[in-house]
């Protein structure tokens, strides 16, 4: 029997002050992909959430709105239908001798190592069945080019 997992990821890149490079992503088992999103739409719309939930768009009128749609998520993280994970660089290490391409590609690079290592892929199915794997990116902020060789290498190598 086939099993599937979605990945929704986002990512910023923005350099702070002390750390930089954040990644982010939720994986969803198909078989739980309606409950978890109905949930997640029913609340928002309870709370008059009909946009994107940012945490830069809190103002103090939606701090409540938005503090019970997240209840709801990490509730959801809880039960185990939701699998949330984080990873960001701090600034005070700093990389040293990296060849050209490596600077050219940081941000991919990164993101691939991300995608690979975040979720436990390659040990997260020990009977051998047929994994398939479904990855949702947001808007990808380099050249056409460049998301396409990342997605490329992530289809061709992610769960190895």
């Amino acid at each position: 029997m086939s099993r599937e997992y979605i990945i929704y990821a986002d990512e910023s890149v923005i350099k702070g002050k002390y750390y930089s490079n954040f990644y982010g992503g939720l994986l969803v088992w198909s078989t739980h992909l309606n409950e978890v999103t109905k949930a997640l739409e029913k609340a928002k719309e309870e709370q008059n959430l009909f946009k994107e939930i940012k945490w830069q768009k809190i103002s103090s009128g939606y701090l409540d709105k938005y503090k019970t749609v997240m209840n709801l998520f990490f509730n959801l993280v809880e039960k185990d239908l939701v699998k949330a994970r984080i990873m960001f660089t701090q600034n005070r290490y700093v990389t040293i001798g990296l060849e050209e391409y490596h600077q050219k590609h940081d941000y991919f690079l990164l993101y691939y190592q991300f995608i690979k290592h975040a979720f436990g892929l390659r040990y997260s199915n020990p009977s051998g069945n047929e994994l398939k794997l479904r990855i949702y990116f947001d808007r990808l902020p380099d050249t056409r080019e460049k998301a396409a060789l990342f997605k490329s290498h992530i289809t061709s190598t992610v769960t190895t």
